[in-house]
């Protein structure tokens, strides 16, 4: 008859010695109550016992052993389950520990702040309190004596002198280069310079006129001689 295993309950057929499902050994009191009786002695008719000879008695069998067998599938199809395995906390600590994360990212770009270019503001003139002529005092051409020519400063930033028609006071005298001298204003004072003319351009001291040479700073009422027959003079007003 079907024993059912003492450890997980299962029904095991008469003749297996270990159940099917957890391998467990079938008791050894079911074991001893199914294994069949020795069969019995028979004397033969033919032999008797002699009056010394006592009766032999036939040695018992010998004992049943077990033998273990593995665990065969279970009848109804269903696999055996696998045992349990163990997992050490080295084990765990090496399956939970991640891999060591190799980062590709580029090392930080430091930018400095760009360097702020600073530039002078434009020198601005000042405004003209007053207004600058010249006078001509004497000249070949009779018609510009006694005649002032503006001196248009807040419009022309250097006014050049000369006979050619491209300066902005033009002198109708021969000895006059074609451009001969230009002033100019700067902080608010006024200048004179000689544009390497063929006669020269001169400033009256008091005395004598002399050279001018290079740039000379000139005023209201200075007497300037242009070439050799033209003389103007400063005037403000």
């Amino acid at each position: 008859m079907p024993w059912k295993c003492p450890v997980c309950g299962y029904e095991n057929a008469d003749d297996a010695n270990f159940c099917i499902r957890c391998g467990a050994q079938k008791p050894v009191d079911l074991q001893s109550s199914q294994t069949p009786p020795p069969p019995p002695v028979t004397m033969n008719p033919t032999q008797s016992t002699s009056p010394g000879q006592s009766a032999q008695t036939p040695p018992p069998p010998p004992p049943v052993t077990a033998n273990p067998t593995p665990p065969s599938p279970d009848q109804s199809g269903q696999a055996l389950p696998s045992p349990p395995v163990t997992i050490t906390p080295q084990d765990q600590s090496a399956q939970q520990a991640p891999p060591p994360v190799t980062s590709n990212t580029p090392p930080p770009v430091t930018t400095t702040p760009a360097q702020q270019v600073v530039t002078a503001p434009p020198v601005t003139q000042p405004p003209l309190t007053q207004k600058f002529y010249l006078l001509f005092i004497q000249t070949p051409y009779a018609g510009l004596i006694n005649q002032k020519v503006p001196l248009n400063l807040d419009i022309f930033p250097s006014i050049s002198i000369g006979r050619s028609p491209e300066n902005v006071i033009i002198v109708p005298d021969p000895e006059v280069s074609r451009r001969h001298a230009v002033i100019t204003l700067e902080g608010g004072e006024l200048y004179i310079e000689d544009l390497n003319s063929t006669n020269g351009t001169y400033i009256y001291d008091g005395k004598l006129f002399q050279p001018v040479k290079g740039k000379q700073k000139i005023s209201p009422n200075t007497i300037i001689k242009l070439g050799n027959q033209t003389i103007v003079k400063i005037v403000a007003e």
